[in-house]
């Protein structure tokens, strides 16, 4: 199950150009506007039986068609948060290049993590897993 709640990315390193949804070989390549989706509340929604629209124990893949701490994203990922905080009953796994940017990204009483969210960092070259390491462990 996917869930994506904006859309739109641009490159941030060279491991991009070789991105699935908008690298040179994507129908996506060059929509690096970000936009919040129609399907923005999609884990809290309801069908029109009054279910949710994710069922529970789905493992919802997040943001892959943009990156979840893209700075873009900043004044919808505090909804985003509150989405993820309120359906404990699903698996939410966001991976990024974007990694940088997660402690400014989290929410207030995000603590020692949300049992329900699993968070990758992908890495092409020995230098970037060197700086995006220490940005996940948080040493220089």
């Amino acid at each position: 199950m996917n869930w994506e709640p904006w859309s739109g990315c641009y490159k941030v390193s060279d491991g991009c150009t070789y991105c699935y949804y908008y690298g040179p070989y994507s129908k996506r390549y060059g929509q690096n506007t970000v936009v919040k989706t129609g399907d923005f509340d999609k884990p809290v929604a309801l069908n029109p039986k009054g279910a949710s629209r994710i069922a529970s124990g789905k493992i919802v893949a997040t943001c892959f068609a943009s990156d979840f701490f893209i700075a873009e994203a900043d004044e919808w990922r505090v909804d985003a948060w509150s989405m993820i905080k309120r359906r404990p009953d699903l698996e939410f796994l966001i991976l990024t290049k974007r990694i940088d940017r997660f402690p400014v990204s989290l929410p207030d009483d995000w603590g020692d993590g949300y049992e329900n969210v699993n968070i990758g960092c992908t890495v092409e070259t020995q230098s970037l897993a060197d700086y995006r390491l220490r940005a996940v462990i948080g040493t220089d």
